[in-house]
């Protein structure tokens, strides 16, 4: 028997899928049947991830795009359109971390590379995506925010932060006005995620026990809950955010000490 894949020849685009989550989004769905898009500002990267798609036999197209900035949005999906048609899933995970520097001591320019990066980036490629989506009746979008968002942010600058909380309120918005035209939109918002820049350090090790599952995420667990937010089983989701976090929203502090805490005496 056949194995079911939901995202059959879906077209879907991740943005930053060069390498860490984005990559690993766009592998699960191609698992899952999809055709990708492949974007990163390394082209060189995105056309690796490209071949693997192609050689799991799903069609891929890799795209160097800046995606702050519009004129190249608008090149990459005429090419999207001139190499499937349509779009029917956007994945925007393209983003940058700030500098990890106090708001009072960061630069103009500083703040406005990670706020055109993270945050304009969403609005520009969501906004090339709905005239496609509005004439299918259909559509996922999932913005990739932050926990960091939520609250502040260690690993990176208040600029960083201030993104992802953006992206959150974005999100909101786009879902409420696109909601009418069968377009879901919806975000995710990882904790720390293992990648190659997250080394095994004492500092790593210590910030491990303010994780309640006790580890760190990997890209495939982020990769997971965007499969979810655009199955068919979320389809009455909207404008909602996932923490994808292992339950660090949820901790007061280390597990031991809280369970040090709360001992009934």
């Amino acid at each position: 028997m056949a194995q079911f894949r939901e995202f059959t020849e879906k077209v879907v685009l991740v943005t930053g899928a060069g390498s860490g989550i984005g990559r690993a989004v766009a592998i699960a769905f191609a698992k899952e049947g999809a055709n990708i898009v492949v974007n990163d500002v390394n082209y060189e990267a995105a056309s690796s991830v490209a071949r693997e798609i192609e050689d799991m036999g799903r069609r891929s197209l890799a795209v160097k795009c800046n995606v702050s900035k519009s004129h190249e949005v608008s090149q990459m999906f005429d090419q999207i359109i001139k190499e499937f048609g349509t779009l029917h899933i956007l994945i925007n995970n393209a983003g940058v971390g700030g500098p990890k520097v106090l708001l009072e001591e960061m630069l103009e320019e500083e703040f406005d590379r990670t706020m055109n990066n993270n945050l304009k980036g969403v609005f520009l490629c969501s906004q090339a995506a709905i005239p496609l989506m509005k004439k299918n009746k259909y559509g996922k979008i999932v913005n990739v925010a932050s926990t960091a968002g939520k609250r502040i942010s260690s690993a990176a600058g208040g600029d960083y932060a201030t993104s992802k909380a953006a992206i959150l309120s974005l999100t909101r918005t786009f879902a409420y006005e696109l909601a009418p035209y069968g377009i879901n939109v919806n975000a995710i918002c990882p904790g720390r995620t293992l990648t190659p820049l997250l080394s095994d350090t004492p500092e790593q090790r210590e910030r491990l026990k303010k994780i309640p599952l006790g580890r760190y995420a990997t890209p495939e667990d982020q990769a997971n809950a965007m499969i979810l937010l655009c199955s068919d089983r979320a389809s009455y989701i909207v404008g909602q955010h996932v923490d994808v976090d292992g339950g660090v929203l949820l901790s007061w502090g280390d597990f031991e000490s809280y369970k040090e805490t709360h001992k009934r005496q």
